[in-house]
């Protein structure tokens, strides 16, 4: 699953202006123009940056993250890209609720079996960031709500370095690959198989700089 990720710096919203330039989609309205980075974690019910399909381009805007529940009690978060195809919640989203969820890395807490066989997670708290350093585009569905926009992240089965921590991760985009998925292109059985190079460690972890330790958190 994935329930929380890092907001976005200051530098990181300027980096997405810039990709959606490179990749030319033609952003039709930007309503974080005046955004201002506020350090911290991404949790349900927060509003967040996504770039979100329009009819002439993209919107790069904020949305709640999590759909309102049926019955109005709680939010999803996620959404299995094995099944939104045939979910009802999701599978009319796939034509016109397509969005990608910008974001520095996400957290996962790592899930043990206990002795009953039973899995669930432990009090320890990881990171997971690119290998390479990039961004993270995550692929999402949105749509509009009772109070604005909101939006799920697509889960998949995990690969790499994140099949030890967790039965599921987010469904992790390519920079190349960002206008295809909002374009319809990418499929949801494309998505399933898609790899994604990741490190992984607990956040407690400390980089060495010479003779000073940097927490990363």
């Amino acid at each position: 699953m994935c329930g929380r990720y890092s907001v976005l710096t200051e530098d990181e919203i300027i980096e997405v202006r810039s990709i959606i330039q490179e990749i030319s989609l033609r952003l039709v309205r930007d309503e974080l123009e005046d955004y201002e980075a506020r350090p911290g974690e991404v949790r349900p019910t927060d509003k967040s940056a996504i770039i979100a399909n329009e009819r002439d381009g993209v919107a790069f805007e904020s949305a709640k993250f999590g759909i309102k529940k049926w019955d109005g009690k709680g939010v999803i978060i996620n959404a299995r890209s094995e099944t939104i195809k045939t979910t009802r919640t999701f599978s009319g989203l796939l034509d016109v609720g397509r969005c990608v969820v910008p974001a520095g890395e996400y957290y996962e807490w790592k899930v043990n079996a206990d002795s009953g066989g039973r899995k669930k997670p432990s009090n320890i708290k990881h990171f997971v960031k690119d290998s390479e350093g990039n961004l993270l585009f995550f692929a999402g569905l949105c749509r509009d709500g009772d109070d604005g926009r909101e939006f799920v992240i697509i889960t998949k089965a995990p690969c790499g370095e994140v099949v030890d921590l967790h039965d599921r991760m987010p469904v992790c985009l390519r920079v190349n690959q960002i206008e295809s998925w909002l374009k319809g292109e990418l499929t949801p059985d494309d998505i399933v198989c898609l790899e994604f190079n990741a490190f992984v460690a607990p956040c407690d972890m400390v980089q060495v700089s010479g003779d000073k330790q940097i927490s990363l958190f």
